[in-house]
Formats: C-alpha cells, structure tokens, sequence
C-alpha cells in the first residue's frame, strides 16, 4: 500500500493551493483518496483547523440523504443524525466546538469564528439568499475538494437555485426535525430534477482549472483543487447564461431540453397581452413612452416568498411581484428593523450580469468594476431600499442572451420599454407599502440600471430623484461618433430615437427641475466624455431656466466604467441634500 502520507506532508500540500489563516473553508472530502493518512480523519480535521487558524472557519457537508427519499414518516435529529458524506465530514461533525446547521435537507457543520454565523441560519430552500451557502459566497470562501471531483461541488446547486434552472421543478420534503430534543414537522421546498436528467459538473470544472481559477495539487495519492466560491459561482452564472443546460450531463441534454421554454411560444403570448402603453403627464415623457412602448403594469400582485430580521438591523422580504408584461420579476426590499415611520426609499437596479443578490449582500464590497450590497448598505443608513432582478437575467424565464432585443421589434416592442415597464412595476409596488414615503421615490443604477433609471425618470413623475452610474447617459450621437457602440447590446438602441429628437441631452426637460446625479469615467468606452459634456451644459441650462442649478450634480471619476465606493458616497450625500427631510 506504500507509506503512508503524514501530517506535515498534508499541512504542506494544504499551504500550497494559498488558503491563508483567517479564510473561510467549506471542504468536500474522501479520505480513501490519500492511499493511507496518518492518525485518519482526526489527522485532515486538525490539519485544516491549523491552516484556518482562530480567525478561519472550517465548513463541511454533514448531508443525509434518506431524508430526501424516506417520506413524512423520516426524522433527522440535528445532534444525533450522522453525516453521510464521510469520514472526514462526520468528524468534523463531533469535533468539539462544532455548530451543525438546521437545514434537515442540506446541513452543513462549522468549526470556528463564523460557525454560529452560519450554523444559525433558518433557511426554507436548500440555497436561499439567507442560506449558510449563500453565506459563504457573502464570506469571500474558498471550497476545497480533497480527492474528490467537481461533481460533488455543492455550491453549484446554488447557482442552479439562483438560476432556477428549468431543467428542475419545486418539491416539497417533509419529515420530523429534532433541534435540541425539541420534535417538529417541517417541509422544506427543494428544487429537484425532472425524471432522466442529469448533472455534470466536470466540464465546469474543467474550465475553471483551464483558466488558472482552480488552484492543484497532490498529496499522496489525492489531488486537492481549490478556488474562491465567489469565482466559482460567477463563472457557473455566467456560462448558464449563455448556455441554460451547461451544467446537464451530455448524455441527458436532449431530455432537459424539453423542459426549456418554449421561446417564440412565450414571446408571442406576452407581446399579445393586452396591457396599454404607458402614459406620461410630459409631452417629452410621452414621446418616449410611446417610442419605447413601454407597457404599463395592471393588477399589482406581490408574492412574499419569505421575510426575516438580519444581524445588520434590517428586515428583509424576498418578493415576486406581477402585473406587468413579464410573469416573474424578483425582487428584495430591505428596511430598517427600528423604522418610526414611513421611510425615503430607492429603488435599485443592478448591471448586465448581475441580480438582486449582488445589490443585497452583506457586507458592502468591491468586486472589479462593481460593488456589491450597495442596495443593503443603503438600507443600513436608514433608506427602504428596493432591488430587482432584471429582464433578461436568470431567474426570469425570457432568454438570457439578449436574443429578444433583436426581435421584439417586429412586434412593436423594444426591450427598453421592458425594462422600465418593471421599473414602474417596482414603483407601483412600493407605493402600497406602509414603510415607504411615496414623496421621497429615488432611482438609482449602475451600468444597464443607469440608463433604465434615467429613462424611468422621464416617463414617470413618481421619481423624485434619479442617479445613474456610468449608465450609458450622455448622448447617443457622440458614443456612436466617438465611443464604441458595441459596449451595449440592442437595448440600448431602440429604433428612431434619434430621428424623432429623444437623445439624452433633449429628453432633460421632462425630468427637471427633480434631483439627477450623473455619474461618469474618464475612460468609459460606454459613454465618452464629450457626449456627458454635451448633456451636463444642456442639463446645467434647463435647471438654471428653472431656478434650481443646484439640483443637477456630475461626478466624473478617473478611470472606467466602475460603481465605485466613492461615487456611492456622492448618492448618498446627493439624496440627503436634495429631498427635504431625506436625512435618515
């Protein structure tokens, strides 16, 4: 059997995939993988514990999974049930100090500083924004797999969650829980396969390792991969979104395939739905309104998927709202748990790529040229601050490649009307809510979300204030002439915006003299300095003929097109100068 691999040999195998002290670790494991491992399970335990160190947290699989199939009749005892997900994984479970998670489907066990953090979680669904999984991503993570292969990723059940890929329906697992000798019946909602498809996770992680974001080594007869749940999550979203079946085994395609929407079906029912375009009070507003025929949203439903306080001070509401051209719109809303009244609120509209969860996460962070939880940070600051998941972005059940822009079209639809028609949707939301001040609406975005909030802002006087960052806002005819036209996709470019005067320096009369903060980059490709210049003199001029110059605010940063911490800080000194009383 050869000799056996040793403590030291695996704490030096560990230090070289560059995990540092204070990280945070969810490990899938085989210790069989090593050949033979020196004192076992107790040595792999102990050996990632002295990696993470006091600060680090070590996190482990601790799965049952006759739960999933033994019927109402199943009992897990959180304390009692093993883990069947190995030796490694059930030491960990009983190792002193460890924190087991109430998830009867999916637990996960935690040894270390966010083991309470993560272990005391109440999430329904296997993969919920409140999930420990969800979690780790916020925690910056790493997941190790130790002699085991992408295949047993759980994390990318996260991203099928996220997605709701339709390849997978919603089903209901029940059983007894028992939390501390404490018996209850629970049913937890549980996104599961249609019969005859498959998963595959290697060509995943394939790619991941072909691109220098998985970190190799051996030790012994193991092969260790390591890489940032973060980076693993996005690559996975990212590639779902070009291809909805990338993570569906080769060999079930086919079937899966039956289960994707039926696209020029689903298109031609909503461009038939007979909802009006909206009407804007601003002769300008109107002429856009009608130019991007934006449908205008009836019958306001709003499904509350679920709701919990949070350790930051906030209430949140995962939300479905309908009533306008598209079935599915997500959404969270975030308050203050101690709000006295009704509360100045922003609603919130995320990039190309992104999604609700990207604006809610905790803690505020900086993510290439994106923050993430700027929405949340808000909402910490005493804002209700609302998020949504756009058109065209996982979950939504219209493609996620943009394929629609290029075709709607020759219904008399454009994807910008789309798009702010869920803007108004979002509004009509927030105006039957008790914790929000409907005199004090703002809206605010990044990238594809500035441009929406812009033109929302036109079309809609329910906005008392609008910010767009690097949103594209300036003019049409320099970014065409000078800047690079490719940067954004065919929603940009609604037909005869030009040819009937509605270019972004013209549309200003129809929204001053109410607050807008524009801001831009020196090195924008998206929108080139000369066309903001254009818009700032035309806007500067407008708000001066109404006598409130000070009402229009631009921040040009060095640089790209970023959201930046600095240009978040420039909104939130704008919002609590502009709107009376918006101060939290």
């Amino acid at each position: 059997m050869g000799e056996p691999v040793t403590s030291r040999e695996l704490d030096l195998g560990l230090r070289q995939l560059g995990i540092a002290p204070g990280a945070v670790v969810l490990v899938h494991s085989s210790l069989r993988s090593f050949g033979r491992l020196e004192g076992g399970a107790r040595t792999a335990v102990q050996a990632l514990l002295n990696l993470l160190g006091e600060a680090g947290t070590l996190v482990v699989p601790t799965f049952h999974h006759t739960f999933f199939w033994g019927g109402p009749q199943q009992v897990w005892d959180r304390e009692q049930t093993p883990s069947y997900m190995g030796l490694i994984s059930e030491t960990a479970r009983t190792w002193p100090g460890a924190r087991r998670s109430c998830h009867a489907p999916h637990p996960l066990t935690a040894i270390g500083a966010h083991a309470a953090d993560l272990a005391g979680r109440h999430n329904t669904s296997d993969y919920a924004f409140d999930s420990p999984f969800y979690r780790l991503l916020e925690l910056d993570a790493w997941v190790l797999l130790m002699g085991v292969d992408f295949n047993v990723c759980t994390l990318l059940h996260l991203v099928e969650e996220l997605a709701e890929v339709p390849y997978r329906q919603w089903a209901e697992l029940s059983g007894t829980v028992v939390i501390d000798g404490q018996s209850s019946f629970r049913t937890f909602p549980f996104l599961r396969r249609y019969p005859g498809v498959e998963n595959d996770f290697l060509r995943c992680g394939r790619e991941l390792e072909q691109q220098g974001l998985a970190q190799v080594v051996r030790v012994g007869q193991s092969t260790l991969r390591a890489l940032r749940v973060r980076q693993l999550c996005d690559y996975a979203l990212r590639r779902l979104r070009q291809d909805p079946l990338f993570l569906v085994s080769a060999e079930t395609r086919k079937e899966a395939g039956r289960y994707l929407p039926r696209w020029g079906e689903l298109q031609e029912e909503q461009v038939h739905r007979q909802l009006p375009v909206h009407h804007s009070p601003h002769p300008l507003g109107e002429r856009l309104a009608q130019k991007l025929h934006i449908p205008r949203p009836s019958r306001l439903q709003a499904q509350v998927r679920n709701c919990w306080e949070t350790s930051d001070g906030l209430v949140l509401e995962e939300l479905r709202l309908q009533g306008g051209i598209h079935p599915l719109v997500p959404a969270l809303l975030a308050y203050p748990q101690n709000r006295t009244g009704p509360l100045p609120t922003v609603l919130c509209l995320h990039g190309t790529g992104e999604n609700w969860q990207w604006l809610m996460e905790e803690p505020l962070s900086v993510d290439g040229v994106r923050l993430r939880g700027w929405a949340r940070e808000l909402a910490r600051q005493g804002y209700a601050t609302l998020a949504l998941t756009q058109y065209a972005h996982p979950p939504r059940p219209e493609p996620w490649d943009w394929s629609w822009s290029n075709s709607l079209p020759v219904f008399g639809h454009t994807s910008m009307g789309r798009l702010v028609s869920d803007a108004l949707l979002a509004l009509d939301f927030l105006c039957t809510r008790p914790e929000v001040d409907a005199s004090r609406l703002a809206v605010a975005g990044f990238s594809l979300g500035g441009i929406v909030s812009f033109y929302s802002a036109i079309v809609d006087p329910r906005i008392a204030a609008c910010a767009a960052f690097c949103g594209g806002v300036g003019t049409i005819r320099h970014l065409l002439r000078e800047g690079t036209p490719t940067f954004h996709s065919a929603y940009y470019y609604p037909h005869g915006l030009l040819a009937d005067g509605l270019d972004h320096a013209q549309l200003v009369p129809a929204l001053a003299p109410r607050p807008l903060l524009l801001c831009a980059a020196t090195e924008d490709p998206g929108m080139p300095l000369a066309g903001v210049e254009v818009f700032a003199e035309a806007a500067r001029q407008q708000y001066r003929a109404q006598g409130a110059e000070q009402r229009f605010d631009l921040l040009i940063e060095t640089g790209g097109h970023a959201m930046t911490l600095a240009g978040l800080e420039h909104f939130c000194t704008f919002l609590a100068t502009q709107l009376p009383a918006l101060q939290p």
